[in-house]
């Protein structure tokens, strides 16, 4: 009897110890139901032809690989470098060397310390592959070598004072003999697995010097177009996309999500040929920029995501405040300064004419891959005949668009740049510079954008930057259009302290959380 008695208190005993065990699991499901998602944040990128940071060739690819690496210094809120790897930076007062001094403890994810010599290697490999678009950050570096393991000594061709500006592209580990397959980086997640054209697996480094993610997993997925990256972030397949990626010309972004706008150096203008008439008349050009309406551009164009200005300097790092006619809109002004020029209205056409009865017609080139750009030229050449000038607006592929600037093939053409350091614009504007393929020499230029780069400190800087506005604004030698914003979008389940910065919408990803 009493063995009876034990056997069905043991079997009782069971199958309340069973009960509450499927009761805690069902619990803990139900409080928590999407819990493998709340360890993962997934994004995007197109498909990189090589896991090299220097060499990518696409911004998403750029983003997506810099949660792996960082650069010696970020540009801040305030427009000001903070230092990442670098701990400080000291100038010559002849702005001929600087001396970089660098964090320590800092570590790559295979557990090699970080060193000066990694960063001499970096700037070398930069030095010798001038086809990578990280290249034009060393263009003033004659030599850099190691002082000690925390220290190096960079040596510059010429007077560069905002070299700082300029150390911002991520540093490889010189150890690392498969960079293009293989990633090394010091960021706050580390390469865990890579299935080529389909995804990239990262793992929160527990040893990052910047403390702990909150996220312990990534998952970038490789998205070969827009499209797809729009349905994706739509669907929740992905959570976090930029507006540089997400089709918003033919969608719009799904309920709740969360939109977080960051600056970009994303430079829009209008280039003029300046070996062709009238072109070749610094009042013309001036006239021309008149009459452009930049914030009707703003408003029509770029939904408003943009900062208008006539210079390439971003109107965050300005420092001073801009000139009242920096992006000033007059046709008054433009009628004035075209009569001075000798044009006169045909009543009939109501197009200006020369002193030699000629059209004040010209083709205005665009890529025809470009949505925001066609719309952008079809607008101008509407504003532009408000002042009597005749556009004719050219869309042309990529290819084509680039071999006919290069063959100085074009009256006019819209373009845009990524300014890779905020106050150099020597590569846009000098006449020596890689982008200068318009026809462009002024002495006053040449002056001011030396002044620029040899400015010791943050007072000389502003006070070159006063003079090169005049210069700009007399000579009008590019027709700035806007700095281009751009957004980040996050899903509604993602939180926690969501801040891109400056070209960088995931500088603070370490800081989500579900």
């Amino acid at each position: 009897m009493m063995k009876k008695l034990q056997k069905h208190l043991m079997l009782l005993i069971i199958i309340l110890a069973s009960a509450v065990f499927v009761c805690s699991c069902a619990k803990e499901e139900s409080e928590n139901p999407k819990k493998s998602q709340g360890d993962v944040i997934s994004i995007q990128m197109r498909e990189p032809q090589s896991l090299n940071p220097l060499a990518a060739d696409n911004r998403s690819i750029r983003d997506g690989l810099s949660l792996c690496y960082e650069p010696l210094f970020e540009i801040g809120d305030d427009m000001k470098t903070e230092g990442v790897l670098a701990r400080n930076i000291e100038v010559s007062d002849d702005c001929l060397s600087v001396v970089v001094t660098l964090k320590d403890s800092v570590l790559w994810h295979d557990g090699v310390s970080f060193t000066s010599s990694d960063v001499v290697h970096t700037i070398n490999l930069l030095k010798e592959n001038p086809s990578w678009e990280y290249s034009e950050c060393v263009k003033n570096i004659e030599s850099v070598q190691a002082i000690d393991p925390l220290s190096l000594q960079i040596t510059l061709k010429r007077p560069y004072g905002q070299l700082a500006y300029s150390l911002t592209f991520p540093v490889v580990a010189a150890h690392n003999n498969d960079i293009d397959e293989n990633i090394i980086g010091t960021g706050a997640y580390c390469f865990e697995k890579y299935n080529p054209a389909t995804m990239i697996e990262l793992k929160s480094f527990d040893r990052w010097h910047g403390g702990e993610a909150k996220i312990p997993k990534v998952n970038i997925t490789v998205i070969r177009d827009a499209q797809t990256a729009t349905t994706s972030f739509n669907t929740g397949i992905i959570n976090a996309i930029t507006t540089e990626t997400f089709d918003s010309e033919n969608s719009i972004p799904r309920e709740k999500t969360l939109i977080t706008p960051y600056p970009n150096t994303q430079y829009e203008y209008l280039v003029f040929n300046h070996n062709k008439r009238p072109f070749d008349s610094q009042i013309v050009r001036s006239a021309i920029s008149s009459a452009i309406d930049r914030e009707a551009i703003a408003r029509e164009c770029y939904a408003q995501n943009a900062e208008i200005t006539n210079l390439p300097l971003h109107p965050m790092a300005r420092g001073t405040e801009a000139s009242s006619n920096a992006t000033g809109y007059s046709l008054a002004n433009t009628n004035e300064l075209l009569f001075m020029e000798g044009f006169v209205k045909d009543e009939k056409t109501g197009v200006l004419r020369d002193k030699n009865s000629k059209e004040f017609t010209f083709r205005l080139l665009v890529n025809s891959e470009n949505q925001s750009r066609i719309k952008s030229a079809n607008l101008i050449s509407r504003q532009l005949f408000a002042a009597g000038i005749n556009v004719v607006v050219k869309e042309a592929d990529f290819d084509e668009y680039e071999a006919l600037i290069k063959r100085g093939e074009f009256d006019a053409y819209l373009g845009g740049t990524r300014l890779l350091n905020l106050y150099d614009f020597e590569f846009l504007l000098s006449k020596d510079g890689v982008l200068n393929n318009y026809g462009y020499n002024g002495e006053q230029m040449e002056a001011v954008l030396k002044a620029i780069s040899s400015a010791p400190s943050d007072e000389s800087r502003v006070s070159a930057l006063l003079n090169f506005e005049e210069v700009f604004l007399r000579e009008q030698p590019i027709c700035g259009i806007a700095f281009k914003n751009e957004n980040l979008m996050t899903a509604e389940n993602l939180a926690g302290n969501i801040k891109p910065g400056l070209n960088a919408p995931y500088r603070s990803i370490s800081q989500w959380e579900f």
